[in-house]
């Protein structure tokens, strides 16, 4: 059976695109994961997915003098990655992007084992940008990302068919449910506004809320549910009505996909830019409401959460009309196209 590498981490944007593409393909082919020992580590094997682990280097924008000892660092993973790919012996090495991808696509672009990568938002990330000359093709969420490249090919997202068939078997609340997540480790910024929007929410929502790990603190309040990290999210989309997230391009295109109305707050320090770019293109095309941090308050919170919940029905329209969003076939025909042509 052939083998296929999947790498990228960092956050669970760059980890659970892989982890549905991996979920699909086995069976069929040998998967396992190469990356760091950080929350792809820990996903793989709560999925008992063979994990190999490769130190990366990680690029801080706030760090210049410590950026300066990257290459020689880089050089040091990258050695590491060829041994564990000599090892595997894969037949394609997919990249999900990520500081946790790199070594992993050098190292194959050094023992001449093909490469894709697969970006998810309107901008490419770093890794992506270099990668992307030594993948044979460059998968992109968004058209307009893939036209940046030369070997870019528009695809959408890897989605698993667990979160799709939440679209088939909803569940009927008697009082609308709203779910509050700010992406993989949280937001502090989202948890203190929503405390003191919880009173005005609560009478006329049931809010569940993913804090992120020790960000939860002691606040409790009738009809609020809290949960650290949710592990199980297509049985906890089921119940949902509407939704406020950041706007990472994975927990965005899960949200429109399922065609559930959304309030997008982009994270806007510690950021390239992404995800106010993918909150804005999906907004102006009254896919979802963008509420921007500056004037994210528990009043314009309320308001942007009960104009959302009120629009729902004109919300799905807009979504409908989107290009398709779930890639995971299209990609996979890639993925085999280029295996079988090796």
């Amino acid at each position: 059976m052939k083998k296929i590498v999947f790498t990228g981490g960092g956050t669970a944007g760059h980890i659970t695109p892989n982890l549905a593409l991996i979920d699909a393909l086995k069976g069929e082919y040998t998967c396992v994961y190469v990356g760091t020992d950080g929350m792809e580590k820990e996903l793989c094997e709560k999925r008992s997915i063979p994990f190999y682990e490769v130190p990366a280097v990680k690029f801080r924008r706030d760090a210049f003098f410590k950026n300066l000892l990257l290459p020689f660092k880089l050089s040091s993973c990258t050695k590491r990655a060829v041994k564990t790919l000599k090892e595997i012996k894969p037949d394609l090495v997919f990249s999900k992007g990520g500081y946790a991808a790199l070594p992993a696509v050098l190292a194959a672009n050094k023992l001449k084992i093909p490469v894709l990568c697969h970006e998810s938002d309107l901008s490419p990330g770093i890794t992506t940008k270099i990668t992307s000359r030594r993948a044979q093709k460059v998968l992109c969420a968004f058209d307009s990302a893939a036209g940046k490249f030369k070997n870019g090919v528009h695809v959408g997202t890897p989605i698993n068919v667990a979160i799709l068939s939440c679209g088939r078997n909803r569940q009927i609340n008697k009082k609308p449910r709203l779910l509050i997540m700010g992406g993989s480790s949280g937001a502090k910024t989202i948890n203190e506004v929503l405390y003191a929007a919880l009173p005005r929410l609560t009478d006329r929502f049931d809010v569940v809320h993913i804090t992120g790990k020790n960000k939860g603190g002691d606040f409790s309040a009738l009809g609020y549910e809290k949960i650290e990290f949710c592990s199980d999210m297509p049985s906890l989309y089921k119940t949902v009505d509407i939704a406020v997230s950041r706007a990472g391009a994975n927990s965005l295109s899960e949200l429109l996909v399922l065609k559930i109305p959304t309030v997008a707050i982009p994270l806007e320090k510690a950021s390239r830019g992404d995800q106010i770019q993918n909150a804005e293109y999906f907004g102006n095309k009254g896919a979802l409401t963008v509420l921007r941090e500056n004037v994210l308050s528990a009043d314009s919170l309320i308001d942007a959460v009960t104009k959302t919940y009120d629009e729902r029905e004109s919300i799905r329209t807009s979504i409908s009309r989107l290009p398709p969003i779930d890639g995971t076939k299209k990609i996979i025909s890639i993925i085999k196209e280029v295996i079988e042509s090796k």
